[in-house]
């Protein structure tokens, strides 16, 4: 998509807080006719810039109370072939492929810190090419990713 203009980002702003707003809510919220807001939300999807609509999960009401951040360092030339092994570890929520000291950052979700030590000491490190692996507990979160992301 070339540019987002003030409608298209306030759209991203709403949805980001709440994914289940139809396009006449949207409207409504906006200020814009409703078949404007649902050419536009259309629009947004088919461009790819909305990918996709997700609910907001309280982990602790699923049970899964404890969270790392995982730093890891594979072989050179590996990360390719262990970006979908790294990814289906049990626990991952989320993997990103880093520049600087480490090739790797996973969040770790389990239920227990025996879980996630299972996961850092039996399947992390038994895991050909992976070379080392630091894995920190996160003690508290604080979870953006609904936030308006302009200002």
């Amino acid at each position: 998509m070339d540019t987002l203009d003030d409608i298209d980002r306030k759209m991203i702003d709403i949805l980001r807080s709440d994914g289940r707003r139809t396009a006449p809510q949207l409207a409504a919220d906006i200020g814009i006719g409703r078949a404007t807001a649902y050419n536009r939300l259309d629009r947004l999807i088919d461009e790819g810039v909305i990918t996709g609509f997700s609910a907001h999960v309280d982990h602790a009401a699923t049970g899964k109370t404890v969270a790392a951040l995982v730093l890891i360092n594979v072989e050179q030339g590996r990360w390719r072939d262990l970006h979908v092994r790294l990814t289906d570890l049990p626990g991952v929520e989320w993997a990103g492929v880093t520049a600087g000291q480490f090739d790797y950052a996973l969040i770790v979700r389990a239920d227990s810190l025996d879980h996630l030590r299972d996961v850092a000491l039996q399947e992390l490190q038994q895991t050909d090419g992976v070379r080392a692996a630091q894995t920190i507990v996160l003690l508290d979160e604080v979870d953006k990713r609904n936030q308006p992301i302009w200002p």
